[in-house]
């Protein structure tokens, strides 16, 4: 049975369900394909166990943890295999084996005639060489019970390695929250088709390496649902397909003029990195407008930068896209300049504090208006007049108010970042918790508005920008992630740009699991 990673680009791995639309595609595309449920079943824990074999080949010694539902069947099919290969199991269950019902009852009868036995959580003796963690399932929506959080807990107590089948128990399906405790997995072996939660919000702190086993289903999970996947998870091979083309001839004013619109007193640094990210990315002209204590000096550090200072500077329509936000700042100068900047028709990137005085001022924008915003989930709660804890709670739910409420396209930073427009939702899984310092974001809007300036549409502007800045951040992090800097990314966004299509094949250190 083929176990599908994340690192390469796949047709299985370029649709994100939610945890309903499973429940209900599973059944379907079951009966479609003349199988029972048990059936599924058993595949899915075969799936499990030929993962767990291959990746841990030396463990001898397996604790299999269950619970209530299904996934508790899933654990019960695993531990009867690993009795059958010689493996020595302690299978705990959580509450009363005899309350199952259906499908998980049936595996828990199979796996008694093999000879297992169903213990506690009070009789785990020894040291185990994996844990198999089965507790729960898609269907978690509120806090722990207090049992639950003493299972999780012995399993994080332990040194041996996790394999959570599906997802982690206490991980939210849906939206990657971890309302209490979560078990902190090394590899997830997802069934049948990817959970958004496994990608956004906490689940990348908690899944390890995602696998995915779709056990034959998903094809006719597309073509059984009447509804499209929750969203589409981004692979850098397709991505570059969008790149910008240029013909042999081309000169300078064909690959886009770009005007970034920010760096008040004393935040320079942010809006050259947009602007040198913007050159990285193939924009043929770059001016900087930006307050005049500084203006001069930036462009004495990469001359490649045309400057204007502001409020002298009102050539607005000179560019073909703007970025505004990045060093804006949030006094008087900087809302004059807000302002001036938004009477332009031109497509434009929304980022850092000018989307403090979006939200401030309440502007809202055309549904398909050409604008691209890049909230964190700080500006994001500001724009919602939230919390973060609010914003990251479901932060599918959080992309889609801030366009239903502003317009354009909102780019939903942070881990799994999401693409969302009026109709569509792209997630990217690249990047890397090296990534958390000052300046990437100026860098993101920087690539953001190079693409649009060079022709692309906003929202594919954006999805290409968000997987190219991840992946070159991916690249940068191979020398450590402690201490990588925004400017370590751009000498890789350069190369990724120039790739052929074998990047995946030719780096695939570069590519996380």
């Amino acid at each position: 049975m083929d176990i599908i990673s994340l690192e390469k680009s796949h047709s299985l791995t370029q649709s994100v369900w939610s945890s309903e639309q499973i429940r209900v595609g599973e059944r379907l595309a079951a009966a479609s394909a003349g199988l029972t449920l048990f059936e599924l079943m058993t595949r899915a824990g075969q799936a499990v166990f030929e993962q767990a074999r291959s990746a841990w080949p030396q463990a001898r010694c397996w604790w299999v943890f269950t619970g209530g539902g299904n996934n508790a069947g899933d654990g019960y099919v695993v531990a009867r295999l690993a009795i059958e290969a010689g493996i020595q199991v302690q299978l705990i269950q959580m509450g009363d084996a005899r309350r199952l019902r259906g499908d998980a009852a049936t595996a828990r009868d199979y796996y008694q005639a093999q000879g297992g036995v169903i213990g506690q959580l009070d009789q785990l003796y020894g040291q185990p060489d994996l844990i198999i963690d089965a507790l729960l399932g898609t269907g978690l929506s509120g806090p722990l019970r207090s049992e639950v959080e003493q299972h999780i807990r012995r399993i994080n107590q332990s040194s041996a390695p996790v394999l959570a089948i599906d997802l982690p128990s206490g991980l939210c399906a849906d939206t990657g929250q971890i309302l209490t405790e979560a078990v902190v997995a090394d590899q997830t072996l997802c069934v049948i088709g990817l959970k958004a939660g496994l990608l956004t919000g906490r689940g990348p702190d908690v899944v390890g390496t995602l696998l995915l086993a779709d056990l034959g289903m998903q094809t006719l999970l597309n073509k059984v649902l009447a509804q499209p996947p929750l969203a589409s998870l981004m692979h850098w091979q397709q991505q570059r397909q969008a790149l910008p083309a240029r013909r042999r001839g081309a000169h300078k004013g064909e690959a886009g003029r770009l005007l970034i619109a920010g760096g008040n007193r004393g935040m320079n640094g942010a809006i050259r990195l947009a602007g040198e990210a913007a050159l990285r990315c193939g924009t043929g002209l770059v001016r900087l407008v930006s307050h005049d204590s500084h203006a001069q000096l930036l462009n004495m550090m990469r001359p490649e930068l045309m400057t204007a200072v502001f409020p002298e500077f009102s050539d607005w329509q000179w560019a073909d896209a703007l970025v505004l936000g990045p060093g804006l700042g949030r006094d008087d100068w900087s809302l004059a300049l807000f302002e001036a900047a938004l009477e332009s028709d031109k497509p434009m990137v929304i980022d850092a504090d000018a989307l403090w005085w979006l939200a401030k001022r309440g502007i809202s924008l055309p549904a398909q208006s050409p604008w691209v915003l890049t909230p964190h989930p700080g500006e994001a709660a500001t724009l919602l007049q939230c919390t973060v804890a609010d914003i990251e709670a479901d932060r599918q739910a959080a992309a889609r108010a801030i366009q239903q409420q502003y317009g354009g396209v909102v780019v939903l930073k942070g881990a799994g970042s999401l693409i969302v427009d009026e109709r569509d939702v792209r997630l990217c899984h690249y990047g890397n918790s090296g990534m958390a310092s000052g300046g990437m974001g100026d860098l993101l809007s920087g690539i953001i508005g190079a693409f649009m300036a060079q022709g692309l549409t906003p929202f594919n502007a954006a999805s290409l920008a968000v997987c190219l800045h991840s992946l070159a951040g991916d690249m940068a992090a191979t020398q450590g992630m402690r201490g990588l800097l925004a400017s370590d990314l751009l000498s890789p966004l350069r190369s990724l740009i120039n790739e052929n299509d074998d990047y995946d094949n030719k780096h695939p250190e570069f590519v996380p699991g």
